[in-house]
C-alpha cells in the first residue's frame, strides 16, 4: 500500500459514510447504520496499516496525519449514526445538516486529486457547504432542541456537529499537505 492509495481509500470511506448517514437521516435507512459500522472498521484497519508503514519509516508524517483526520470523519459519522432514533424525525434541519456534511465529504477526494495534478485549490464551495451545515445546525438547536420535545435530539445534533467539524478539519489538513508538497 502506498501513501496515495491509503488516503484515497480513506477519502472514499469518508464520502460513503457521510452519504449513508444522510440516507439514514433523510430516508430512514436502518441498514445504513450497520454499513457505517463496517466502514468504520475498515477505516480503522486502513489507518492501522498506515501506522505500521509509518513505524517502518515508509510513510511521511504528514500523510499519516491526513489519514488520521480522514479516519476520524468515518468514526464521527458512526458516532452520529448510533445516536439516531429508531424512527428519525422528519425534520428539515436534520436533513440539511446531513446533506451539507455529505457534500463536504466529497471534498477530500477532490482535494487529493487536485494536489496530485498541481491544480490550484478553490475552497469557496467547500466553505459554502460547511456554512450551510452550520446554519442548519443553528436552526436545529434554536427551533427544535430548545423545546421540551426536541431535547432528546441534542446528543444527535452535537454528534452531527462533531462530524461536520471533523470533515472541515480533514479538508484543512489535506489543503495544508497539498501546499507543503508544492
Amino acid at each position: 500500500m502506498n501513501e496515495s492509495t491509503l488516503l484515497l481509500t480513506l477519502a472514499d470511506d469518508c464520502q460513503h459514510a457521510a452519504d449513508l448517514l444522510c440516507d439514514a437521516i433523510c430516508h430512514g435507512c436502518q441498514s445504513c447504520i450497520s454499513e457505517i459500522s463496517d466502514l468504520n472498521r475498515h477505516a480503522l484497519f486502513e489507518l492501522s496499516e498506515g501506522e505500521r508503514l509509518a513505524m517502518k519509516k515508509r510513510m511521511q508524517a504528514g500523510v499519516l496525519c491526513s489519514a488520521h483526520a480522514l479516519s476520524q470523519c468515518v468514526t464521527r459519522a458512526f458516532a452520529a449514526a448510533v445516536l439516531l432514533p429508531a424512527k428519525p424525525p422528519a425534520l428539515q434541519p436534520l436533513c440539511e445538516i446531513a446533506s451539507a456534511s455529505a457534500q463536504l465529504a466529497s471534498y477530500p477526494r477532490q482535494l487529493l486529486s487536485l494536489s496530485e495534478a498541481a491544480t490550484p485549490i478553490q475552497t469557496y464551495s467547500l466553505h459554502l457547504a460547511a456554512n450551510k451545515g452550520r446554519g442548519a445546525h443553528a436552526l436545529l438547536l434554536t427551533n427544535v432542541c430548545s423545546t421540551d420535545a426536541g431535547k432528546s435530539l441534542l446528543p444527535l445534533a452535537l454528534a452531527l456537529e462533531a462530524h461536520r467539524n471533523a470533515l472541515e478539519y480533514a479538508c484543512g489538513v489535506l489543503i495544508e499537505q497539498a501546499y507543503e508538497v508544492e
